[in-house]
């Protein structure tokens, strides 16, 4: 739908001039240089050895034609002549040069003003008879001769693209273009049509720009620079091509030159376009559009915003407004992609206004909550009938509701602003929002055998296309570290530093919160992989800078090492090497859905991986780089449910400090029960206490010095197992080192040395413990042992049974694969 928004009409013949003097203004000096360009000629001539804008010339002597990619390194012409002639490739190389009648260049005669007839005789048609009457003279005898005079010229080919001269006054072209006009004169062919279509000849890197607009030309200049300086291939080939569409469709601009899709030609026209639109725009002409190009905001050449979806006027101005109001305000590397999730989600609302309004949305002054009750249905029956999902069905409606609720904030609705008329109940209210879904299960972790599989078949991933050892390092170091993928993909070459201790640290940059500098404890094994990567870039890239030099740097486009991967080539080649994979199968013998093996999961993996080992939440939110808690809780499933289901298993097994059970009989606390229980009691090392002033006071205020073992207010169960049983031996050691130490005094070593009374009361409550555990069945203690490991993954969790909060959590995990 055309937008009355869009005030500035497509160019006219009055705004050419002034974009053409633009696009000239950012063609820099050393571009013309680069391109031998000659203003006069119109033609540009890259040299053939450069890497972006040159070709691998014929090994001929004398031959000028693209080269195959073969060991000899012939063109076709003189691979066929040299298959013709018998020759070894030696003996062929070494024969006199080709003769080669079509090429540009002038008479050897001083002053002759006519073109040569070939390139190796090097005289004009009238010298050449000359030479050949004289006997063929020494060229310097020749030159010197009486009748040897230079000549005037017959003026420039007719033809628009050709910079040659006519070799006599009756043709009206240069030699190759009248064979050509001869040809074309059977079929009816206009002259003057012709030469304006007509492709100029080949030469080498040679490109004519004659006959095109002043601005197209100007465009084809810069389009050619910002290609070489985002290091692109524009062979003279594909150029000559796209230059010859350009003046046979005679555009007045490079925009509306038609190319069939999905052609090498015109992905080198796309690729010019969205150059050539980021060059001539700016932010303010950008605001106008219904098709946003990102890369005049500086957040990606290629990317988009498209507003058109929107259709009331009122709705993308105010959509158009709430984005540039956000753009100061976001960070991280997908930018865009947060930008037009809002636009895709709002777009459903213009939907539902075009379907139930005879106005189609657009006189917002009648909007009201019939309209909004409209959308809400409409959604609705999206999800019943499958066309969206659950989770996309919540996903629009809270867009929408913060959209509708942050364009009041922002004032938009004030008199006299644009959205002055819009009514206040035209908003989503909280009743009128999708209850949140909460995910039970896994969660997004791979099961350990899966990643098993996975890390097994590291080394086939240098099959898959663009599968390569740094494409294999880099996933390497995503399962190991648990970071983002943007994360690794950026990750600088001296990423790697050591801490006080001597131990590996990868320093990286959380691009998503902004924050640089972070530091993630990493395991030997991880660290000896950052190292082979950054002496293989080293190596690779010898004359960079280590502070230009990136650890991943990507495969093409990248001369110096200094762009690092894209998350899509990340993503990309990642699938393609889970897609080649045999079936991932599970413990059971299923198979495992490859579509859920993706680099992001590896970060759920990483804290699946921590929660199971025992780590803190509060240290593996630190580790993962969360801002709340909540977040890291979402990247592991120890639910409330479960823990539960624990402690209904464990509590007909809770002893106290006698080792004597406090339940007789097994069953599950009720709702009020679990909240009772977790309210009247505190973690203690080794169990629970519930004496009223301690668990008022958190654990921290024991009216009996913490004597937990001697006082009948403590607890345990089975899941404390591991500390009870680590307990009698601290117990021993403390008093060994008690008993030589010299620095006390006999009554305060005395009072602080562990006694046999304390020690054998934990002897035997061990021993009720394990015995009460040994009368169970398999399954039964196969139970415990589930419930144990699930409780104590929830160490400061307190749902009925809280656990204790382990001393030093290994930071540094390394997979179990």
């Amino acid at each position: 739908m055309t937008s009355p928004l869009q005030l500035v009409p497509a160019p006219g013949s009055d705004l050419l001039p002034a974009r053409a003097q633009r696009l000239r203004e950012l063609i820099r000096p050393e571009t013309l240089e680069m391109l031998n360009w000659d203003e006069t000629s119109q033609v540009l001539r890259p040299s053939p050895d450069h890497p972006f804008l040159g070709m691998n010339i014929c090994a001929r002597q004398g031959c000028w034609a693209a080269a195959r990619k073969t060991e000899l390194g012939l063109c076709s012409g003189c691979r066929s002549s040299w298959k013709r002639s018998g020759k070894t490739p030696e003996e062929y190389l070494a024969t006199e040069p080709k003769q080669v009648s079509n090429t540009s260049g002038g008479c050897g005669v001083p002053k002759c003003q006519r073109p040569w007839t070939s390139s190796r005789t090097q005289m004009c048609m009238r010298h050449r008879e000359l030479f050949v009457k004289l006997g063929r003279p020494p060229l310097a005898e020749f030159l010197a001769h009486p009748r040897v005079r230079p000549l005037p010229g017959h003026g420039l080919c007719s033809v628009d693209a050709c910079h040659r001269h006519r070799a006599n006054g009756s043709n009206l072209c240069c030699p190759p273009h009248w064979v050509r006009w001869k040809e074309a004169q059977p079929r009816g062919a206009d002259f003057e049509q012709w030469c304006r279509t007509e492709p100029g000849s080949s030469e080498t890197t040679a490109v004519s720009l004659r006959g095109l607009p002043a601005l197209v030309t100007a465009e084809v200049l810069y389009g050619l620079q910002a290609r070489t300086d985002a290091e692109i291939k524009s062979p003279p080939i594909l150029l000559r091509a796209l230059v010859q569409r350009l003046r046979e469709q005679q555009v007045p601009q490079f925009d509306d030159v038609e190319i069939t899709p999905n052609t090498h030609i015109a992905g080198m026209a796309n690729g010019m376009r969205r150059m050539l639109a980021a060059a001539v725009s700016t932010p303010e002409l950008e605001q106008i559009k219904d098709v946003w190009n990102m890369g005049v905001f500086g957040l990606g050449q290629w990317r988009k915003l498209d507003f058109t979806p929107l259709h009331q006027e009122w709705m993308r101005r105010a959509c158009k407004t709430w984005v540039l109001d956000e753009i100061p305000r976001r960070y991280g590397k997908n930018i865009p992609n947060s930008l037009s999730e809002m636009i895709l989600c709002v777009r459903f609302l213009s939907k539902s206004l075009v379907r139930s309004r005879e106005d189609r949305g657009e006189n917002m002054a009648a909007l009201g909550r019939r309209d909004i009750e409209a959308f809400t249905q409409y959604v609705a029956q999206l999800k019943h009938t499958g066309e969206i999902s659950t989770f996309r069905h919540t996903t629009v409606c809270r867009f929408t509701g913060r959209f509708l609720r942050e364009i009041r904030d922002m004032g938009l609705t004030r008199p006299g602003e644009i959205l002055a008329e819009l009514p206040d109940d035209f908003a989503l209210r909280r009743h009128d929002m999708p209850p949140v879904i909460t995910q039970e299960g896994p969660g997004r972790a791979l099961p350990r055998e899966i990643l098993t599989q996975l890390c097994e078949r590291l080394p086939a991933l240098d099959q898959v296309r663009d599968g390569t050892a740094d494409m294999r390092h880099a996933i390497e170091v995503l399962i190991d570290t648990g970071r983002r993928p943007d994360e690794i993909g950026c990750l600088p070459w001296d990423c790697l530093e050591t801490d006080e201790h001597g131990k590996s640290v990868l320093v990286y940059t959380d691009f998503k919160n902004n924050r640089t500098g972070c530091r993630l404890p990493i395991p030997d094994s991880t660290a000896q992989i950052i190292v082979e990567q950054k002496k293989a870039m080293r190596a690779r890239f010898p004359d960079t800078e280590l502070t230009e030099l990136v650890l991943f740097p990507r495969p093409r486009q990248n001369s110096g090492g200094t762009q690092s991967y894209r998350i899509s080539h990340i993503g990309n080649v990642h699938r393609r090497w889970v897609n080649a994979m045999p079936p991932l199968l599970l413990a059971d013998g299923t198979e495992f859905p490859k579509l859920d093996v993706a680099p992001y999961s590896y970060r759920h993996s990483y804290a699946q991986r921590h929660a199971d080992a025992g780590t803190l939440p509060d240290v593996l939110r630190e580790l993962m780089g969360h801002r709340s808690l909540q977040t890291t809780q979402t990247y592991y499933r120890v639910t409330e449910k479960r823990t539960r289901a624990a402690v209904d298993k464990l509590v007909s097994h809770q002893f106290d400090r006698h080792g004597n059970r406090i339940w007789t009989e097994a069953r599950q606390l009720l709702e009020h029960e679990h909240a009772r229980v977790r309210i009247g009691q505190v973690s203690v090392p080794y169990g629970i206490c519930v004496e009223p002033t301690n668990v008022k006071a958190g654990g921290h205020g024991c009216p009996f010095r913490f004597r937990c073992v001697g006082c009948d207010h403590f607890r345990t169960d089975p899941s404390y197992l591991p500390e009870l049983r680590a307990y009698p031996d601290t117990l021993l050691r403390d008093r060994e080192r008690l008993t030589a130490a010299t620095e006390l005094d006999d009554w305060a070593r005395t009072e602080s040395t562990p006694s046999e009374e304390e020690i054998k009361p934990i002897r035997t409550l061990i021993r009720r413990v394990e015995t009460d555990l040994e009368r169970l069945t398999d399954d039964e203690r196969e139970q415990i042992k589930e419930a144990t490991r699930t409780l104590r993954k929830t160490r400061t969790v307190s749902l009925g049974m809280p656990g204790i909060r382990a001393p030093e959590p290994n930071l540094r995990l390394e997979r179990d694969a």
